[in-house]
């Protein structure tokens, strides 16, 4: 199995490709639409794929994903509703979705519209069953079979997920200092890439069973599929 982990930074996006569980390359992508052919059978990706509408808020991935990851719960966010993508400006957007919800949004949501975007033009691009929404801290629950100790922004947080990383093919930590020492921080954070190797890991290793949330894909107003993938240890 070949597939592709991709994780958003400020530089775009880290994609890591791996085979059988095993990460071979790491690139920085500015924009999702150039990604090189050869990305494998598979993309699992650390974004929003499809979003409910105002009537639908919110998506029940959301709900089911907090419930497993309990004290990384907070880590989930709330996918916004539909009708807000296309707002000009934060305040727009958190006025509409206010008014259509009862709920505001945050900035950290209103900076993820544009990369949401992205994604969604990839999945519509794509046979969605290549592409999977996935989120890291529940990648590296599914990997370890617990929740994370540590803050993934730590440096013990990040020896931890290598740890879990290293448990399923020995150089995780060279690959991952190889990509570290390529970029500037404000390019690809160190966890950047740690999240996208844990999702190019869950999304190949032949160990693994696959995951998601919900039993099927809520499918969005527009025909995208909401769920959440992660794996976990075969029995």
């Amino acid at each position: 199995m070949n597939a592709a982990g991709i994780d958003g930074c400020p530089g775009g996006w880290v994609a890591a490709r791996a085979e059988n569980g095993r990460v071979y390359s790491i690139d920085l992508v500015p924009h999702l639409h150039g990604l090189k052919t050869g990305y494998g059978e598979e993309i699992w990706i650390d974004m929003p794929i499809g979003l409910p509408s105002a009537s639908a808020y919110p998506r029940k991935a959301e709900r089911e994903a907090r419930k497993l990851l309990k004290p990384r719960a907070s880590s989930v966010f709330t996918v916004p509703c539909r009708e807000v993508l296309h707002t000009e400006g934060y305040r727009e957007a958190n006025r509409l979705h206010r008014e259509l919800t009862g709920q505001g949004i945050s900035r950290q949501s209103w900076y993820l519209f544009s990369k949401i975007k992205e994604a969604e033009v990839l999945a519509n691009r794509m046979n969605q069953t290549m592409i999977r929404e996935a989120h890291p801290e529940l990648v590296f629950y599914g990997l370890s079979g617990k929740t994370m100790k540590h803050s993934k922004k730590k440096a013990a947080g990040m020896g931890e997920r290598l740890d879990v990383l290293k448990a399923y093919f020995p150089d995780a930590e060279k690959q991952y200092e190889a990509a570290a020492g390529r970029w500037l921080r404000k390019e690809a954070a160190k966890d950047d890439i740690i999240d996208a190797m844990g999702l190019a890991v869950a999304a190949t290793h032949p160990d693994l069973q696959r995951k998601t949330v919900l039993p099927e894909d809520e499918p969005d107003e527009t025909g995208l599929g909401m769920n959440i993938s992660y794996s976990i240890r075969k029995v």
